[in-house]
């Protein structure tokens, strides 16, 4: 028959057992967690050097990611985009609809670093903005509309609003949530 010290000491082994596969599932439920919501993985920081450029400069500034633990990521990615919203008619059972569509003009990405572990740092890039920004228009629509609309176009200018320039820092994480930040920036015409 056991004595009472070797049942104590049989207890606490299983215990001590049983509290490491507990702390074990725990941490990996906590990282599932983060992997699918993002909530404490940590952010990206997007910042530029100024907010107000002309055609043709370049866009300097830096992404600073602040992880609270390295991250295994697909790429490390800025983003440029140019989107106008201009008014869009619509006949819909003989009704005459107006409504908004935002039109991609313009979009560059570049890839600041690939498939590798990201850990807590900075990396600097350089974005050239294109010469041409301020004659860029936005597509006209599809079908009859679209062909009245080009028609009439060329006589009336169409009811679009100013381009808005957008850059965001996306990283890129498989199977999970993207980290990122955007900053609107503003281009003379």
């Amino acid at each position: 028959m056991p004595t009472e010290d070797e049942i104590m000491k049989a207890a606490n082994r299983f215990f001590s057992k049983v509290g490491t596969a507990v702390r074990q599932a725990g941490k990996a439920a906590k990282q599932a967690g983060q992997q699918v919501t993002g909530v404490g993985r940590g952010s990206v920081q997007l910042t530029v050097e100024r907010n107000r450029y002309a055609p043709g400069d370049d866009i300097r500034g830096k992404v600073t990611l602040d992880l609270a633990e390295p991250i295994d990521a697909k790429r490390l990615i800025v983003v440029l985009t140019a989107v106008q919203r201009t008014v869009d008619y619509q006949r819909t059972s003989g009704i005459r609809t107006a409504g908004t569509t935002a039109a991609l003009l313009y979009e560059q990405t570049q890839e600041l670093g690939g498939a590798r572990r990201y850990a807590r740092e900075e990396i600097t890039f350089s974005v050239p903005l294109p010469k041409d920004t301020g004659e860029r228009k936005p597509p006209a629509p599809d079908g009859r509309i679209g062909a009245v609309a080009r028609a009439v176009s060329s006589v009336v200018a169409p009811a679009s609003g100013p381009i808005e320039w957008r850059l965001t820092a996306s990283l890129v994480i498989s199977w999970g949530r993207d980290l990122e930040h955007s900053v609107d920036i503003v281009v003379d015409a």
